[in-house]
Order: structure tokens, then sequence, then C-alpha cells
């Protein structure tokens, strides 16, 4: 009698683990971070606190077929200059006045989602955190994840009245200049990374000298949630990117260079720079463009 208890106390203790292990292998969510906000915890507390502003920045199309009951339609490409280096970062004035007419406030509390991966949800949190707005939180699994926790959904515009929107200065130390990458890729040093963000088709037809590519796709999961801290942690470490270095992250236009920083954040990195200028503003002022010799050097991890 008593082996057969000690073996059913043995069996249960079994199942307890494995359920454990499982529950542990499957959980990607981010609870209580920075950056990073569950879709749940956005339909909770959408809907019970007036100073939460959800921002919908999948473009007026998407927006007007439907979209989160009360969101706020706003493009990244709202908040960029037309020059004298398209898509950069806009003035002061420029943020003020359009977040003034969307309804918002320096005081609310912003959580912002899209549908590819927080690529335009990125780049507005990069612009408000530039300009001071602390508070900002990109929706984790984007639109997906938004109706599959059952937000409400409409075809209304949200019907915000105006405010009288405050931008601090912007913080430049967010901001890596052509002439400082210009000179890190000139001097490389052993604490400073230059981080290519693109495909590979792209780094492969030109990229800047000493920089390493790691696309942003590979900071998602294959089910469009963002990795975890730890998995981004490891895998970055394999690519010899320390959370000590200086990174400066670039793309195109640096939209997608704003996700991976977003992210970079959230594992430790704390030494962050987005070139805002990016491939745009580098092949137009110079000719020092670097070919990979052989296939575009990433590391063996695919992120998934």
């Amino acid at each position: 009698m008593t082996k057969r208890l000690n073996t059913v106390k043995l069996l249960v203790l079994s199942l307890i683990l494995v359920a454990a292990l499982t529950s542990c292998a499957v959980d990607t969510t981010y609870p209580g971070t920075m950056n990073v906000v569950e879709a749940s915890k956005v339909v909770e507390e959408y809907m019970t606190n007036s100073s939460v502003v959800l921002v919908d920045a999948r473009g007026q199309e998407a927006y007007d077929k439907g979209h989160a009951k009360g969101a706020v339609m706003l493009s990244p490409t709202e908040l960029v200059a037309d020059g004298p280096v398209p898509m950069t970062l806009a003035s002061k004035e420029q943020i003020e006045t359009v977040l003034s007419a969307k309804g918002i406030s320096d005081s609310d509390t912003i959580y912002i989602y899209d549908n590819n991966s927080g690529v335009s949800a990125g780049r507005i949190w990069w612009t408000l955190r530039v300009y001071g707005h602390e508070n900002v939180m990109i929706v984790n699994g984007g639109e997906s994840a938004l109706v599959n926790a059952d937000i409400e959904l409409s075809t209304e515009p949200a019907n915000r009245p105006e405010t009288t929107y405050t931008a601090k200065a912007p913080k430049t130390e967010m901001i890596a200049t052509y002439e400082e990458v210009l000179g890190y890729s000139e001097n490389p040093a052993e604490d400073v990374v230059i981080l290519d963000v693109r495909s590979i088709a792209e780094y492969e037809a030109g990229f800047i000298p000493g920089a390493i590519l790691y696309p942003h796709t590979k900071n998602v999961y294959a089910d469009g949630t963002f990795m975890s801290s730890r998995d981004l942690g490891l895998f970055y470490k394999e690519e010899g990117i320390e959370k000590e270095d200086l990174i400066i992250i670039y793309c195109k236009s640096s939209f997608r260079a704003t996700q991976t920083a977003a992210l970079l954040e959230e594992a430790g990195y704390e030494n962050l720079k987005v070139y805002d200028g990016a491939w745009l503003e580098w092949e137009s002022k110079t000719d020092v463009i670097t070919v990979p010799s052989n296939d575009a050097p990433v590391g063996a991890s695919d992120g998934s």
C-alpha cells in the first residue's frame, strides 16, 4: 500500500513539473515592462482609465476599415520632416501641433498598436520618447493581439477634444548623427556596434562599413509577438553584441530601427542610439559603401 502511495505521489509531482515547464515554455508575455504592454492589459485599462490613449499606427486606410473603438489614428509619417533628409524626426513644433489636434495630452499614458511587427508603433514610441513623453508603450502582438483579447471594434473615428500638447526639448543622446556614424565607421571601437536591421537583400546591396546585420524580423516570434527579453539577450550576445556596448541602429529610414531599439532597451541594453538619417542620408552623402564579399555576415541563430 505504501509503495502504491509513493508511486502516485511521484506521478502527481511529475505532472506538476511538466505543467510548470510547459507553461514557462509558452509564456511570451511582457509583464511589468517599460516599452511593451500586453493586449489584455490594454483592454482592461483602456476601458477604465480616461488618461489612457490608444493609438492606431496602421494608417488611414486600415483605420477606416475598422479599429479599436476610440483609438486615435496617428501615422508615424505625421511625425517626420520632409527634409533635408526625408523621413527624419519632426520638429518640436510639429509634434505639438499634430498631437494637440489628435486630442493627446503630454500627461496621457499612450499605448500604440500596428500590424507590422512594431515598426510603425516603434517609430511613434521613439519619437515621443525623444521629446520626453515617458508613458508610452507598444502593444505586444499589435492589432491581432487586441482582436484576440476581444477589444471592442468600430469604424467611427475617435472624437477627442483638442488639447495643448507640450513637448520637451529633444533628447539628443538618443540620436546618432551622420558625423558620429562616419567617425565610428572609419575608426571602429571595440565597444561600439553599428547595427543594420534591414533585410539580407538590402544589406547585400550595400551597407555602412563595419555594420553588423541583424534583421528586425528576427526580434519577433512566428506568432507575431515580440521575442522575450531573455531570448533577445541570448541571440544578440551570440552576435558578439554586449549590453555595455554603444549600439547605433539604422535601417533605410530608421523606422525598423526603432522597433529594435525599444526591444533591446527592454532586454537591458541601455546605451542605444538610432541613426535617424539612416541609409537614405548615408547613401546621399558618401560613396563609402561596402558590399559583402560572401554571404551577409549574420550569426547562426535564426531568432525563432
